[in-house]
C-alpha cells in the first residue's frame, strides 16, 4: 500500500504544473436606434347596418365603400382585404350584420383623403390598425449590427483609457426576442375632425404626420483585453 502511494506521488510531481492563467477581457452593452418613416398603413374599416338610419345594407355599403375608394386611385383589388365578418349582432329580433375590411395605404395624404371621403358616405368606423414598413427587416439587421458596431467602439474607447487594446470578440449574447416598433395612436383622427370642427380648417391645412417607427436594439459582448 505505501508502495502504491509513493508510485502515484512520484507521478504527480514528473508532470509540470500549469496554473491556470487569469482572463482578461473586457465585458460592453452595445445599443443601436433607427427612426423610419412608414410606408404601409394598415386602416381598419367596419361596415355595419346599424349605423345607418335606413338600415342601409352591408352589401350597397361595400360597394359604395369600393367605388369611392377607387375614385380616390386605389387598387381595392390589391389594397382592401376582408378581415372578419360577422352576423351575430341581434336586436328586437332584427339580424344587424358587420363586415370588417383591411385597407394598406403608403401615406399620411392617403389615410386624411380615404377618412374624409369614407365618413361623407356614412362609414366612419375607421381606425389605424398598425403601421410598418417595406423594408423592415432590413432596418432591423442594420440596426443588430449597428448595434454589435457600438460595443466594439466603447470597448476600444474604455481600453485606450487604461493604455490596453481591444483583441478579438468572445462572446456575444443577443437578449432580444421580436422588435416592436411604436405605432400610431388613433386618436391622431379624432384630433383632426375636432381640429375642423373648431377651427374651420380645410382638409389641405390640417396634414396628418404619423410617428416614426423607432427600432431598439442591444447586445453584450466580451472582447480580449491586451
Amino acid at each position: 500500500m505505501k508502495r502504491l502511494l509513493f508510485a502515484l506521488v512520484a507521478l504527480t510531481f514528473a508532470f509540470p504544473v500549469f496554473a491556470q492563467e487569469e482572463e482578461n477581457y473586457i465585458q460592453v452593452n452595445g445599443t443601436s436606434e433607427i427612426e423610419i418613416v412608414p410606408n404601409q398603413i394598415f386602416l381598419s374599416i367596419t361596415l355595419d347596418e346599424s349605423d345607418t338610419k335606413g338600415r342601409q345594407a352591408i352589401e350597397q355599403q361595400r360597394k359604395l365603400m369600393i367605388s369611392t375608394l377607387k375614385s380616390l386611385g386605389i387598387d381595392t383589388e390589391k389594397q382592401l382585404t376582408m378581415a372578419d365578418m360577422s352576423s351575430s349582432y341581434f336586436k328586437r329580433g332584427t339580424s344587424l350584420s358587420a363586415a370588417k375590411y383591411q385597407l394598406e395605404l403608403s401615406t399620411s395624404e392617403q389615410v386624411v383623403s380615404v377618412y374624409d371621403k369614407l365618413s361623407e358616405i356614412g362609414i366612419s368606423d375607421i381606425t389605424i390598425a398598425r403601421v410598418s414598413h417595406t423594408d423592415m427587416e432590413q432596418y432591423k439587421s442594420k440596426c443588430r449590427q449597428d448595434a454589435i458596431k457600438n460595443a466594439k467602439a466603447i470597448a476600444t474607447e474604455l481600453a485606450t483609457a487604461i493604455e490596453q487594446t481591444i483583441g478579438r470578440c468572445t462572446y456575444i449574447y443577443d437578449s432580444n426576442r421580436g422588435i416592436t416598433p411604436s405605432y400610431y395612436n388613433n386618436g391622431i383622427m379624432l384630433m383632426r375632425s375636432v381640429a375642423k370642427a373648431t377651427n374651420g380648417m380645410t382638409e389641405e391645412s390640417t396634414p396628418v404626420e404619423f410617428k416614426k417607427i423607432t427600432i431598439n436594439y442591444s447586445v453584450t459582448a466580451k472582447f480580449e483585453l491586451k
